[in-house]
């Protein structure tokens, strides 16, 4: 009887333990897919904003300089209207190829929304961030799609330096907000700076 009753708690912990190595991997599965968006590899919108708010706070804590870029697809929606989703769902996803590509390792790259993503640029200033700006905007512009060959994208991009008076990581995105609208006013296709 002894033997069975070891054999029998060996077979429930080596079950246990296996069980438990299971749940943990799969729980490192969801918070992966809950911090990347599988369209684009990107940051999802709330690790992103997780990741700025960190960055925002230590930058401004030790006095470091970094900037953020908006990145709006110029007129996103007609290029649903008239080569459909599928096409729309194409160009997110080699849109944010390109920018995951056109940053640096120190950066973090995210899809802000629908066809919105956002940058942060770490350790940079205006004219480091600007160069990425760039080169993500001729990138973009640079993109041929097989399934519409006739596509022509361009893109919007709003830049804003870190300011101590961004008290919230709300006020430093409303700075680039600014800046991409002013870039769209500008005639799109442009890179644009906070004032």
């Amino acid at each position: 009887m002894l033997p069975l009753v070891f054999v029998y708690t060996w077979v429930n912990t080596y079950r246990g333990a296996r069980l438990m190595r299971t749940t943990a991997r799969q729980n490192w599965q969801l918070a992966e897919l809950r911090r990347t968006d599988s369209q684009t590899g990107l940051h999802s919108r709330d690790h992103w904003i997780e990741r700025a708010t960190q960055a925002l706070q230590s930058l401004q804590s030790a006095d470091r300089p970094a900037c953020l870029l908006l990145i709006d697809i110029d007129h996103f929606k007609s290029v649903n209207d008239h080569f459909g989703h599928t096409v729309g769902d194409e160009v997110i996803s080699a849109v944010g190829k390109v920018i995951l590509a056109s940053v640096r390792s120190e950066d973090s790259a995210g899809r802000y929304g629908g066809d919105e993503f956002a940058v942060l640029v770490s350790q940079a200033d205006v004219r480091t961030a600007r160069a990425i700006a760039e080169r993500i905007r001729t990138q973009i512009e640079q993109l041929r799609f097989s399934s519409a060959p006739q596509l022509r994208l361009s893109s919007s991009i709003g830049l804003a330096v870190a300011l101590p008076e961004h008290a919230a990581l709300r006020d430093w995105i409303n700075a680039a907000d600014v800046a991409l609208y002013r870039a769209k006013d500008l005639g799109r296709n442009r890179v644009a700076e906070a004032a």
